[in-house]
């Protein structure tokens, strides 16, 4: 018993002991304290303000370090009059493709915890079937001088222009969905779209047979200016070569004028021997069409968990979604503007989301709609 009762005192004294002095949050005074200079110098350094020698510098950043300091944004920026704008550049959600509802809720959730330290968030959108509007918007984004810009660079070559003009204004800016390479782009959230091509190859190859052939489907007329759905369609592409398939390949690049025969497109070209159906983005629209005209043998691999694919995933026509945390893009690209802006912490370049496998039996599992 009075083993027992000594155990929890020792305890009980371990966690008051972490609790005052341990665990007690280093302040800027510590800070100075032990450098052996003001508080005013400690700031200037922390802050990259005024005049402070290189030796003096040097030894505050590594004081800072070892002390593990971690200064008090939010009262900084309390007492702050300056306003941190960002810039958001995101295709406009539509009724018949509700994806970027998902990254913008992401943005929204950012902006509304971060509206306490002085940030405001300012959403631009564009037309994601219309290059002129991007190039529109950017002129406003533009001339209005955010402090930073999160973008989903779709049309590869005006974002790759866009991301020029922001170089030339020493504006940092966030890369969400796709990536323009080449860029100086502060960081990027989103899938190795290649990978998950190659993933969709690996997944479809089981269905297969030797003389068999799949389909390949871009929603775009210039498949060239939208490099995240071509490096889709190349690593599927590259996974068949690997594995040596000796069927036939068929890749359909539709437009919006496109669309409106898609389902007359889809009556002529499958056939007994389709047996993949690989879709780089808007799968419910190929899934409305196959609901009217029948899917047979079809594997058929699509992206995204919105409602509309959801649906028909549930109904079996549509068989898998690759899935890459859209949410979560559009929040952590909001935060690594405001922790390279305000909180002048480095960044990470690419952050990498996983390639997650969606089907009918574990939809329900997630929660990125």
């Amino acid at each position: 018993m009075y083993v027992h009762a000594l155990k929890i005192y020792f305890i009980f004294a371990k966690y008051i002991y972490n609790t005052l002095f341990v665990m007690k949050k280093v302040s800027i005074k510590d800070v100075a304290k032990r450098a052996g200079v003001s508080i005013g110098t400690v700031d200037r350094v922390i802050h990259n303000r005024g005049r402070v020698s290189e030796d003096t510098q040097k030894k505050v950043l590594k004081i800072c370090r070892e002390m593990d300091y971690q200064p008090n944004v939010l009262a900084q920026r309390l007492a702050s009059d300056k306003t941190f704008v960002f810039a958001t550049f995101t295709p406009k959600p539509k009724r018949d493709n509700s994806y970027w509802q998902t990254p913008l809720n992401g943005i929204l959730k950012a902006a509304d915890e971060l509206s306490g330290y002085g940030v405001r968030v300012e959403n631009y959108f564009f037309d994601q079937d219309d290059e002129e509007s991007f190039r529109q918007e950017s002129l406003n984004i533009l001339l209005n001088k955010p402090d930073g810009v999160l973008m989903a660079p779709l049309f590869h070559r005006e974002a790759g222009d866009l991301a020029k003009k922001l170089d030339a204004n020493h504006i940092p800016y966030v890369f969400i969905d796709s990536i323009v390479e080449g860029t100086n782009y502060l960081s990027y959230f989103g899938q190795d779209s290649f990978r998950s091509g190659y993933l969709a190859g690996r997944l479809i190859w089981f269905h297969l047979k030797k003389k068999s052939e799949v389909i390949i489907i871009n929603f775009t007329s210039d498949l060239e200016n939208h490099l995240h759905l071509k490096n889709r369609e190349k690593g599927m592409q590259q996974f068949l070569e690997d594995h040596h398939f000796r069927g036939k390949i068929v890749n359909l690049n539709i437009g919006p004028r496109e669309e409106l025969l898609l389902t007359h497109t889809l009556y002529e070209r499958l056939h007994h021997k389709t047996l993949g159906l690989f879709v780089t983005s808007s799968a419910h629209k190929v899934a409305r069409s196959l609901q009217k005209i029948g899917k047979d043998q079809l594997m058929f691999i699509g992206y995204d968990l919105t409602p509309d694919n959801v649906g028909y995933l549930n109904k079996g026509i549509i068989d898998v979604l690759l899935c890459q945390k859209p949410m979560a893009q559009g929040y952590d690209g909001i935060l690594a503007l405001f922790n390279y802006l305000v909180r002048k912490r480095e960044i990470e370049k690419d952050h990498s989301m996983p390639i997650e496998i969606v089907v009918r039996e574990n939809f329900q599992d997630y929660s990125d709609l």
